[in-house]
């Protein structure tokens, strides 16, 4: 595999908590746009209700329930699965930048902070770590 096929492997997770958090995102629009659906009455047909608004707000709302549980579903399962390679790397210094990385989302920055080392000796371990979940891949 190459670093970047690694790269994308790993972004894996960071990719279905983004989604995930989008599709709650878009939930939680619905559920306010919900609490102001009056109903319409036509005037013509004696004062019916046109449509069912606020059944169709409901429906739409469980659509979007059913979603975020599908992609939190996802999301737990990539989590368990990248997780599971980075917890493989027996280098300390490799399996906290990865997981800092690929995991908690963190830049090269603050990665070398964290780690103490220099954002070059960073980048270092990267590679090193990139070839290393390589070969785990490889071997799986």
């Amino acid at each position: 595999m190459t670093n970047d096929e690694v790269k994308e492997y790993l972004n894996r997770y960071i990719d279905a908590a983004q989604t995930a958090s989008a599709a709650q995102r878009h939930l939680e629009k619905l559920r306010a746009r919900s609490k102001s659906v009056t109903r319409s009455y036509d005037a013509e047909s004696g004062g019916a209700p046109i449509g069912d608004r606020l059944g169709e707000a409901v429906a739409k709302i469980i659509d979007a329930e059913n979603r975020v549980s599908d992609e939190l579903e996802l999301l737990v399962a990539t989590e368990h699965e990248v997780v599971g390679v980075i917890k493989n790397v027996e280098d300390s210094k490799q399996r906290t930048l990865l997981y800092e990385r690929y995991v908690n989302g963190k830049t090269f920055e603050e990665i070398s902070v964290l780690i103490g080392k220099s954002w070059r000796q960073t980048h270092r371990i990267h590679s090193r770590a990139l070839r290393t979940v390589s070969k785990i891949l490889e071997s799986e």
